[in-house]
């Protein structure tokens, strides 16, 4: 059952770790999201530790028997204590989550080296299989110590997620949050089965008792690995409603405000193609900016906004007093009116900057008097779209523009 349940939470553990990871800035930003990185990651490593073939290979590794039955059990202490700094972090103020993160921290860190003191102090009994260990050892105090100090940990890290889970459920207002965490309330309590049927072999061991039977193991195995594979999942249901659909909600906008600057930030740079940072790439390969598309839109909106200031020297007030007319006429007011006329402005600017002409009477960009309300880069993409939907929609008319001398 063990061998046959594993691959499963396996595959599941190590998805969720590559998710929650990707991209990296997240982790430094958000301690809560590496705590859950790092219970995923451990949860990974104690499933992949007790394969058997991973479990052989570390023996050859360390020269020791079944070595992998401390990564296991360290890497499940692990993550039974990086589970409440994840409810801390998101349920509690910054300070109060920093001193429950250290307590619960800390107390991992001293029950996984009593485990390595104990596991140390076992006699080795030949080579073993993650299914045979506990029989062949069940009967030594040194590892009787031992797994019940595990199990003692894990029913303890387990209750307090229970609670904890149960207790945030109720406090938060966002359903799908409540809803992850019920999920995970679930999952720790149906863990509790494998902490009773390993009581009760230690039990029974104790008291020359008949130890648990085959279906007993199973039993064992499957709350515990439906219990994990649940907790897993409902942990996951948070994760992807505060972060993950928020985040993709912002990298599909800017991919799209990406593409909808590209025909005004293309005809300033045709023009003028020292204010691009990097050689410009095809179409195709354009496209297949992913990763780093906040970085390539905010320094599209820098780009654009170069060559507005060195296209400043060909604005005409006659262009400016045209368009303005005829926008106002149209009923655009405010904003509106100055990004259609800063476009027009653009348009005019980019045919005298290729006549060489200069204007008869200078003026500003109709948009200068906006500025101040721009503060962020945000604020700029969103004041620069304006301009370049105008900018797309309106086509230039050369032969319209004025002849300047």
């Amino acid at each position: 059952m063990q061998q046959l349940l594993h691959p499963i939470c396996l595959t599941l553990a190590v998805t969720g770790f590559l998710l929650l990871c990707w991209p990296p800035r997240h982790l430094r930003q958000d301690r809560a999201l590496a705590a859950l990185a790092g219970v995923y990651g451990f949860s990974a490593l104690s499933f992949l530790v007790s394969l058997e073939p991973v479990w052989r290979l570390l023996d050859d590794i360390t020269g020791r028997p079944s070595t992998g039955i401390l990564g296991a059990f360290g890497s499940v202490v692990a993550l039974l204590a990086l589970q409440p700094v994840v409810l801390a972090y998101w349920a509690l103020p910054p300070d109060r989550a920093r001193k429950r993160a250290r307590v619960c921290l800390a107390a991992g860190a001293g029950v996984i080296a009593a485990l390595a003191v104990l596991f140390f102090q076992l006699t080795p009994a030949g080579r073993t299989t993650p299914q045979g260990f506990t029989a062949n050892y069940i009967h030594t105090g040194v590892y009787q110590a031992y797994l019940t100090l595990y199990i003692v940990a894990y029913t303890v890290g387990e209750t307090v997620l229970a609670v904890g889970c149960w207790t945030a459920a109720r406090r938060t207002d966002q359903v799908w949050v409540a809803r992850g965490l019920r999920v995970v309330g679930i999952g720790a309590l149906l863990t509790l089965g494998y902490s009773a049927v390993r009581l009760a072999g230690v039990g029974a061991s104790l008291l020359d008792l008949t130890p648990p039977s085959a279906d007993a193991e199973s039993f064992a195995w499957i709350c515990a690995d439906g219990g994990t594979t649940l907790t897993l999942a409902g942990f996951f249901i948070p994760t992807v409603a505060v972060h993950a659909v928020p985040n993709a909600r912002a990298w599909i906008r800017a991919h799209r405000d990406y593409r909808r600057l590209a025909p005004l930030w293309k005809a300033v740079h045709r023009a003028m193609p020292t204010i691009a940072l990097q050689p410009a790439r095809t179409g195709a390969v354009a496209r297949l900016r992913v990763w780093d598309i906040n970085w390539r839109l905010y320094r599209r909106a820098v780009e654009i906004r170069d060559g507005q200031w060195a296209l400043q020297q060909h604005l005409d007030e006659s262009v400016r007093r045209a368009a303005e007319q005829r926008h106002r006429a149209a009923g655009l007011t405010g904003a509106e009116l100055a990004s259609a006329v800063t476009a027009d402005q653009l348009r005019a600017a980019l045919t005298a900057y290729r006549r060489d002409e200069s204007p008869q009477t200078p003026t500003e960009y109709a948009d200068a008097g906006t500025r101040d309300d721009v503060r962020t880069p945000d604020d700029d993409v969103r004041a620069l779209l304006r301009i370049a939907a105008r900018f797309d929609t309106e086509p230039a008319q050369e032969e319209a523009a004025p002849s300047w001398t």
